[in-house]
């Protein structure tokens, strides 16, 4: 899984925003939703961010971090996030804010791909270190199911969400190794064919598939 709670890196080159595809749009809306710890519709710090920076940090617990103080860098790096989507400055992102930020991101990637391969390979990469607990190179699906759960969503679906992509990318079942992550991200990102695995990064978590004009909602555990 990709976040956007990467540990933080230097922003790829300004750009304007770039007209964004439609299959684009649709997975970013999906990732919003997938964010949206509370469902209220807004990612804000306190209700969707902060008691996900404490559950990730909370799994090292007896463990050497692969970060300094890795509580403070989770929060610092959702706190950067969401400011830099926040575009009235009001404290929250609404779905529109959040898709717009997507669309300077895709922007970057169309003018300088490399570039923005080397920033996903940055930023992605340090959060799956983040995320592999036993910091073996590999993602196994206790390391998914964790982070699904963080943002309170069921997670009986991620098993064979991950088998189906680990497929697309002729790779052996069960486990998912950094390149492998990477290229899932990437594809996720910017690459809006239907037939990338990428595409699927976020199904398997109760993410209701809205009409083009409806929000996308989530079957959220408690």
């Amino acid at each position: 899984m990709a976040s956007g709670s990467e540990p933080p890196e230097p922003p790829l080159p300004e750009a304007s925003a770039a007209p964004l595809p439609a299959g684009l749009i649709r997975r970013y809306r999906r990732l919003f939703a997938f964010y949206d710890r509370d469902g209220d519709g807004l990612h804000t710090l306190q209700a969707d961010f902060e008691p996900v920076a404490a559950l990730i940090a909370q799994r090292w617990r007896g463990r050497t971090t692969p970060f300094p103080d890795l509580l403070q860098l989770l929060l610092a790096t959702y706190r950067h996030e969401n400011g830099r989507r926040d575009q009235n400055h009001d404290g929250q992102v609404d779905q529109a804010e959040f898709v717009a930020s997507h669309g300077r991101v895709f922007a970057a990637f169309l003018a300088d791909p490399a570039a923005a391969r080397s920033f996903v390979a940055r930023s992605a990469g340090g959060f799956f270190d983040v995320l592999d607990i036993d910091s073996d190179g590999q993602l196994d699906l206790d390391d998914l199911v964790a982070f699904a759960a963080a943002y309170g969503h069921p997670t009986t679906g991620i098993a064979a969400n991950l088998e189906r992509m680990l497929a697309g990318l002729g790779l052996p079942p069960g486990r998912l190794p950094r390149d492998a992550f990477l290229t899932l991200v990437e594809q996720y990102w910017f690459d809006p064919s239907p037939e990338v695995p990428g595409r699927h990064l976020f199904d398997g978590v109760g993410l209701a598939e809205p009409g083009p004009e409806q929000p996308l909602t989530t079957n959220s555990v408690s």
